[in-house]
């Protein structure tokens, strides 16, 4: 299973949240908190550009072992706060949600060219 810690080579963590053993089983991507909450599987990577404090609320209650916000988008300061207190990292990226998977799957498959994004 991969580690979360490997996602600091392609994401900014912005909060200094890191849990070296931590590993993901799964991904989830949406931005509708109310279906985010019924979906996520426990032990996931959460693709969003929600980045309020609620955010934080749903990943703790589905074990979500960190938050990728894409397209630019920055965790305002209660999320950043709540993350750091829950120990949940947050990573920020410019690229867009289907950028994003389609580099988490790349970076799992062994002797793949990252370019191909």
């Amino acid at each position: 299973m991969p580690r979360v810690a490997y996602l600091r080579k392609y994401f900014n963590l912005v909060n200094d949240v890191i849990r070296d053993n931590d590993v993901y089983e799964n991904v989830y991507i949406g931005d509708v908190l109310s279906f985010a909450i019924s979906h996520i599987k426990d032990n996931s990577i959460w693709i969003t550009i929600q980045n309020n404090i609620n955010v934080i609320a749903v990943a703790t209650l589905r074990d979500v072992k960190a938050i990728i916000l894409t397209e630019g988008v920055k965790p305002d300061a209660n999320m950043l706060q709540k993350s750091k207190q829950e120990n949940i990292p947050i990573f920020t990226t410019e690229l867009s949600h289907f950028e994003t998977a389609k580099l988490l799957i790349l970076q799992e498959k062994e002797g793949q060219n990252e370019t191909l994004l």
